[in-house]
This record gives structure tokens, C-alpha cells and sequence, in this order.
């Protein structure tokens, strides 16, 4: 019987489910996802859990497999050592909880099976390092554009982390103008900079995908949106990916799906750093952290996510 991996990448909506086979690393064809309330009970959180296991234990078992362990990937913060969700802002009502053993009471979870963790933009470039546009580069970094502003780096093939397993260069944070840099460059910095930049409000329910369709139909304004936040993202991580001898920066999240309209303010941007040579949006949008998860649920010795390296550069 093929031993197989359960890869649960766990978002604010959704559980992505995946599964692999460990003797090749090949990842099934079958994906599938349930929703989950980030904002819901520790019971409806938690059932949401159970549903997505037993949903990744049918693949496995549909391809004549076994459960040999679980991966999980999550935004933080989070005490990824431990499994311990820490975070305020969403998941509240498990804030502290030991998620191994939960995961491990399901039906069809052996007792002992290990279960293992990763940041969700730690998995995202370790899979693009694995599979991806960041395979061949000695040092390699990713920014993620969503709702929110992730970011981390990998120094000679190893992801940084703190001592919890979070990046640990977090830029989202770093003082920007009146807020910190996520309030110019995630979604709500495009529809802040759109509405600057027309000089007015948006309606209720704008998104940056419909900024990206206005740019793609060559609304002057929408393209000057997706300029202006390149400008400030290259601003930004100029001097942090110089320090660190980055060679390829990778763009993931929703945003990056209009990566098309950013790249040549971020080429200008960068132009002239010695080290870095390729400046793009991932290869797998989807399938990255399902890579990177799978990376941390077989303790990749080459390539782990859990490595930490305190010189690398210096903190912000």
C-alpha cells in the first residue's frame, strides 16, 4: 500500500485539501475544499477540520493508499514548533489550542501520525523552490498580495524563520507614510490608491480584480494604480532584498494574477541590484504551498522550512 500525505492548506474561508504519495512525492490529481469560518466557534472550526481530513483520507484511500502523516499550512501568527494557533484577528476561538491532537481524533487518524506545520507563505515559496520559478536560485524570496501583505526569503535553498517558524522578516508592518507598508500595497492600498487616483470613491464591494479588468481594457487610471503600488513595493524592499543577495523575487496571492500590469515599475524599480535576476509571479498558483506542505510533513533536510539563521541581515 503507497504511503500518503494529507496537505491542508487552511485559509480564512476555505481548506484547501491535497494528497501525496511520499515514495515519489507526486501529487494527486484530486483537490477539492470546504468552507471554514475564521471567525466561527471552536466546534464549527474544528468540524471544518474533520470534514477536510475526511475528505484527503478518501483520495488517499481511492488511490489505494495510506495516511502516513499531515501537513498543514496557516497564516500566523502561530507557534508552528507546536501547532498552536496565536492568532487574534481571525481564529480567535482557538487561539492557544494544540491543533496535533485534535487532528489526531478524527476517524481514520492513527494516535501517533505526525503532524506538521507551516507558515502559508513559507510553504508558497518552498514549493516554488521545489517545482516552481524559484527552482536553480540560491536565494530566493516571495511577496504575497491578498488581503493582506506576506513575505519571506530563502537563503542558500533554506526558508528564514523565527524561532516559532514564521517568517523572520515580516514586512507588512514596517512604518509607511501615516500607517505601516500593508495599508499601501494589499487590497485595501489598490482601492486606497484608485480612489486617490480618480478622485473618487469606490462603490461598496470593489475588488482589485476589477481594477485589474479596468487596466486590462486599458483604463489609464487602473493602470496608474498598479504603477504606483510597484513603486512602493520597490521602494521598499530594495535595500532588504540587496542586504540578503536576492536572485529571484516571486509575486503570489490574488494580486499577482495582474502581475502583467506591476512588472514594469518593479523592473525599474529594482534595476540595478547586482544580485537579483528574475523578477516574476510564481509558476503555481495553486499548487506551491501544496509543494512547500509536503516539504514540511517529510522534514526535508535539504530544503526545511523550520530553519533558522540568526545573520543573515539585519532586522528592519
Amino acid at each position: 500500500m503507497n504511503e500518503s500525505d494529507l496537505l491542508l492548506d487552511v485559509g480564512g474561508t476555505f481548506i484547501k485539501i491535497g494528497a501525496a504519495r511520499i515514495e515519489d512525492g507526486r501529487l494527486y490529481d484530486e483537490t477539492c475544499s470546504v468552507p471554514v469560518d475564521s471567525d466561527g466557534s471552536a466546534e464549527e472550526i474544528s468540524g471544518a477540520l474533520a470534514e477536510a481530513v475526511r475528505l484527503g483520507c478518501s483520495v488517499i484511500s481511492g488511490h489505494g493508499g495510506s495516511l502516513a502523516a499531515i501537513g498543514v499550512c496557516i497564516p500566523g501568527p502561530f507557534d508552528f514548533m507546536h501547532g498552536v494557533p496565536l492568532m487574534k484577528h481571525k481564529f480567535r476561538s482557538i487561539y492557544g489550542m494544540p491543533l496535533p491532537g485534535i487532528l489526531r481524533s478524527f476517524p481514520g487518524v492513527p494516535s501517533g501520525i505526525p503532524v506538521k506545520f507551516i507558515h502559508d507563505v513559507n510553504a508558497a515559496l518552498l514549493g516554488e523552490i521545489r517545482h516552481g520559478n524559484a527552482a536553480g536560485y540560491r536565494n530566493s524570496a516571495l511577496i504575497s498580495l491578498g488581503t493582506g501583505l506576506g513575505f519571506t526569503i530563502s537563503v542558500d535553498g533554506r526558508i528564514v524563520t523565527n524561532e516559532m517558524g514564521s517568517p523572520r522578516y515580516p514586512i507588512y508592518n514596517r512604518p509607511f507614510r501615516d500607517g505601516i507598508l500593508e495599508d499601501y500595497v494589499s487590497k485595501r492600498g489598490f482601492i486606497r490608491a484608485y480612489e486617490d487616483i480618480t478622485g473618487k470613491k469606490t462603490a461598496p464591494g470593489m475588488t482589485v480584480a476589477a481594477i485589474g479588468s479596468l487596466a486590462e481594457a486599458g483604463d489609464s487610471a487602473a493602470l496608474a494604480t498598479f504603477t504606483r503600488v510597484a513603486e512602493i513595493i520597490a521602494g521598499a524592499c530594495r535595500d532588504l532584498l540587496d542586504r540578503t543577495g536576492i536572485e529571484c523575487l516571486l509575486f503570489g496571492g490574488q494580486i499577482s494574477r495582474s502581475f502583467r500590469f506591476m512588472e514594469p515599475a518593479l523592473e525599474k524599480g529594482f534595476s540595478g541590484m547586482p544580485s537579483l535576476k528574475a523578477v516574476m509571479p510564481v509558476k503555481n498558483m495553486s499548487g506551491a504551498a501544496f509543494y512547500g506542505i509536503l516539504a514540511a510533513a517529510e522534514n526535508d533536510e535539504e530544503i526545511s522550512p523550520l530553519y533558522l539563521e540568526k545573520d543573515v541581515c539585519v532586522p528592519f
